[in-house]
Formats: structure tokens, C-alpha cells, sequence
């Protein structure tokens, strides 16, 4: 491990020792660690102004609620629709995604670690069930998405946590959630 000195400025510093007494980080070295793995993970060295990418994917910040007021206007059969179209294509397009078996929920953290570094929400898997926390998109965009990466049907299960969703995948055989 190699160390490294750091000049903030004021504000900067006011901030993380904000953070700090607000226990929303242990301390101000470990905030700056998790920024800068952030900001390898978000291939934040290759933006420019105004044009954000990660890798060769570019990145749009807009508001959720202007986001809402697009997929407001469809349907919840078009959401399902193109949330499939746009896994169809992402396939495609994405190479890394050609060789990998998606039928199989093993691999199934290779997408949902995609969409979570996308912003969509926070995903995880147990067997065949995948949770979802605070998701940006209407779950049935992201269900067409996820059904048709991984061609399973899912179907959603009501929870009573606000911003909680869980998909549960159907028709597989228990040993092969595996």
C-alpha cells in the first residue's frame, strides 16, 4: 500500500469533517478512498465537459421526475416492450455479453452490477429471486429488460417497504439457481 498527501481547500474540508461528525463516514481518508474507486469504476478520467461515459456507454443526468413525465405516457405493456427491445440490443451491442450464458441465475450479477453502477437502483440476488431497491425506471420497464437478458419470466412480489421490489423468476428447477 502506498500513501499520498492531499491539499483541499476549505470547504472541501468543512465538508468531510461534516461527514464525519455526521458519521456518514468513518473518516475523511476513507471518503476519499471510496471517491476516487468511484471515480475509477465511472471512467470519470475520460469526461469531458458536458459529456459523461462509462466506457463506451455515455451517461445522461436527467430528472427523475423527467424521466417519470417520458415513461408516464406509456403503457405499462409498451414499458415491458421497451425495456425487451432495449435488452435485445444491449446484447448486441455489448460484446462482453455474447459469450456468457445470462439463462443461468449465476451469472445473472453480471447485468444487475451493470445497472447498478447505471444508477437504476441497487440489486441483489438469493436463489431465484432478485431484490430491488430505490429503482429509477417503472418496474415494468426493467422486468422486460430483465426478462429478456435473461429469458426467464419473473414475476413481481408486493412488498410493504416503500422503494423494495422483488422479482421472483419462475419456471426453473431448484438446482439451477445455482
Amino acid at each position: 500500500m502506498k500513501n499520498i498527501t492531499v491539499e483541499l481547500d476549505d470547504d472541501t474540508y468543512n465538508y468531510l469533517e461534516f461527514l464525519e461528525r455526521m458519521r456518514f463516514i468513518r473518516n475523511k481518508e476513507e471518503a476519499l478512498h471510496r471517491s476516487l474507486i468511484l471515480f475509477k469504476k465511472l471512467s470519470m478520467h475520460d469526461w469531458l465537459n458536458d459529456v459523461y461515459r462509462i466506457g463506451e456507454s455515455r451517461i445522461l443526468l436527467i430528472d427523475r421526475g423527467m424521466l417519470l413525465d417520458i415513461f408516464e405516457l406509456l403503457t405499462e405493456f409498451e414499458l415491458y416492450r421497451a425495456g425487451s427491445m432495449t435488452a435485445l440490443k444491449r446484447k448486441i451491442l455489448k460484446p462482453e455479453f455474447r459469450d456468457i450464458d445470462l439463462t443461468k441465475p449465476s451469472n445473472w450479477l453480471i447485468v444487475l452490477k451493470e445497472l447498478e453502477n447505471f444508477g437504476w437502483g441497487t440489486f441483489s440476488r438469493v436463489e431465484n429471486e432478485i431484490k430491488i431497491e430505490n429503482c429509477a425506471v417503472p418496474i415494468q420497464y426493467l422486468r422486460g429488460y430483465l426478462e429478456s437478458m435473461f429469458k426467464v419470466k419473473l414475476e413481481e412480489h408486493k412488498t410493504q417497504i416503500e422503494g423494495l421490489t422483488v422479482l421472483i423468476a419462475q419456471k426453473q428447477r431448484k438446482e439451477e439457481w445455482r
